[in-house]
């Protein structure tokens, strides 16, 4: 009996560790760098589109747990409600789960569309989440970012798809 063989690209079963906590590291940093406030609210959330970006590319390593880990880690430094983000990075990853295979064989510019998505899940349930807390409701504001997160995916993604494969990078 044969096996019918997997069609599309392959998926690298590791990468070096080093590049994907270095990668968030910076996207960690991006988050605390010091926004106007009248500007806060185009910032997009650069550690969220880190993390998509290796769900989508190393699922194995980047998940749900990691997820939830690195959204706890924003809450403490935004000074959110303990588990907003938390539960929104984690419902966005589960989500994107969902599509990772399919996500992993689009182009990047048909990726950012999913991507605005994904953080719409995320802005709607941090939202939820603090109008349930008493925050006050901000309309377009708490969305501008989705628009500003879908447009960072395409140089981002460029950026650590070099990173991720660094000899292909070199031989084209």
């Amino acid at each position: 009996m044969q096996f019918a063989h997997p069609k599309g690209p392959t998926m690298p079963l590791s990468h070096r560790g080093p590049v994907i906590a270095g990668s968030l590291l910076v996207a960690f940093a991006f988050n605390l760098l010091p926004w106007s406030l009248d500007w806060i609210w185009l910032r997009p959330d650069f550690l969220l589109l880190v993390t998509l970006y290796w769900v989508i590319y190393q699922p194995g390593r980047i998940g749900m747990g990691a997820a939830w880990w690195l959204g706890l880690l924003v809450d403490l430094t935004d000074g959110t409600i303990l588990g907003q983000h938390a539960l929104a990075y984690t419902m966005s990853v589960f989500v994107l789960l969902l599509l990772q295979r399919r996500m992993f064989n689009f182009p990047p510019w048909q990726q950012a569309s999913h991507i605005a998505g994904l953080l719409l899940v995320e802005q709607v349930i941090s939202v939820l989440i603090a109008t349930f807390a008493g925050d006050t409701f901000h309309a377009l504001n708490y969305f501008a970012a989705i628009l500003t997160g879908a447009l960072c995916w395409i140089p981002l993604w460029i950026l650590l798809h070099r990173l991720r494969t660094p000899d292909t990078a070199e031989a084209q």
